[in-house]
């Protein structure tokens, strides 16, 4: 069995690329011939170039998202439509992630008809083109059969896994190399205004010192680039205006998951903070769960959906529900059954465990 992991490379892509080349390495260890097949992103002509690699598998599967490839994600159409040609190997896509009809979306009435058009067509080809879909939280599977009529059958769900081994500080020791004494409330990576870092802001007094806000001022993306610029310039101006710098402390430099700061970071946590307004889903709590790190999150069903099985993790009922909810979950006795609740998600949810079930499924469908 032959098997292409198919995703962007990481030099264009960092998010799904880094989450692949993890899958892959743990793909290995459990004996899956498996290779790491990329394209540009933004660049549908690079993916088309991977067509005549395909027949040389026997599984291709492909990491989806609306906008990896770029152009409103028409380029999709394509790509699927192509797969439901006669083929001699099986597909099957993850997708990462899959709005309802129903979403909210912050534009005028044409483009928001635009879009619920295309995830119609596009979600519907992507059905037709796959032998299996994979989602990573059990709320996707109504939204894919109630609104796109996906068959159930052909939807598996398979948690993101959990890096093992990472390089992890001891916490105090941590905390001194960043000049901290006090506890610390994580918010790392992507800061656009979705993740909510200005709700948590907002309360940096309520909650106590000190909330650690840490990301990187020039992703890959330029777009993404001059929004969070703003973004952050906004956050610095809130803080000061609030008098809240004895709160907040704000580390922007260049920073991604391959750097031994990044670990630093989780490793000085006491919580790692994740105020979400809408997603579905984080990369950053499964580096909170490798570093054994408790989250404190929003209530997107994403995570509500791990709290109904796992302790690691808190949801706020509201917005302004995040304070309270940090100093209950800070008692000694409430914080080390979060800390064990982490260590059974990473004992579950490892790379290692979730490709084992991978290499099942892979098997099953060649059955």
């Amino acid at each position: 069995m032959k098997v292409a992991m198919v995703t962007p490379s990481r030099k264009s892509e960092k998010a799904i690329s880094g989450y692949s080349e993890e899958l892959v390495k743990a793909a290995k260890i459990n004996k899956i011939d498996m290779d790491f097949v990329t394209y540009e992103r933004g660049l549908p002509i690079s993916f088309f170039k991977l067509f005549p690699k395909f027949k040389s598998y026997d599984i291709v599967h492909i990491q989806h998202e609306y906008n990896l490839l770029g152009y409103y994600g028409l380029p999709y159409f394509l790509i699927y439509l192509y797969f439901i040609l006669p083929r001699n190997y099986k597909v099957i896509t993850t997708m990462h992630n899959i709005l309802p009809l129903n979403e909210k979306f912050h534009s005028n009435f044409i483009k928001t008809i635009f879009r619920k058009l295309l995830y119609i067509f596009q979600n519907r080809v992507i059905n037709y083109g796959s032998d299996l879909i994979f989602v990573h939280s059990n709320f996707f599977v109504p939204t894919l059969v109630n609104w796109y009529n996906v068959p159930k059958r052909k939807i598996v769900v398979l948690p993101q896994g959990i890096i093992e081994g990472v390089k992890i500080t001891e916490k105090n020791k941590a905390k001194k190399s960043l000049k901290i004494k006090s506890n610390v409330y994580l918010i790392i990576g992507n800061l656009q205004y979705g993740k909510g870092t200005d709700i948590i802001v907002g309360q940096a007094d309520k909650i106590g010192k000190t909330l650690l806000i840490a990301s990187n001022p020039d992703p890959v993306n330029d777009e993404k680039k001059k929004r969070l610029s703003g973004i952050i310039e906004n956050l610095m101006r809130e803080v000061k205006h609030q008098n809240l710098s004895e709160y907040v402390r704000f580390d922007i430099s260049s920073l991604n998951d391959k750097m031994p700061k990044w670990w630093l970071y989780f490793s000085a946590a006491d919580f790692v903070m994740l105020p979400y307004r809408g997603g579905i889903g984080s990369g950053i709590f499964t580096h909170a769960i490798a570093t054994k790190k408790p989250v404190i999150s929003s209530s997107i069903p994403f995570f509500t959906d791990i709290e109904k099985n796992y302790g690691c993790i808190k949801t706020a009922e509201n917005e302004s529900n995040y304070s309270r909810l940090v100093h209950e979950c800070i008692k000694s006795k409430n914080y080390k059954k979060m800390v064990k609740e982490c260590e059974r998600y990473m004992k579950e949810n490892s790379w290692r465990a979730v490709t084992k079930r991978y290499k099942d499924i892979y098997l099953s469908l060649l059955k």
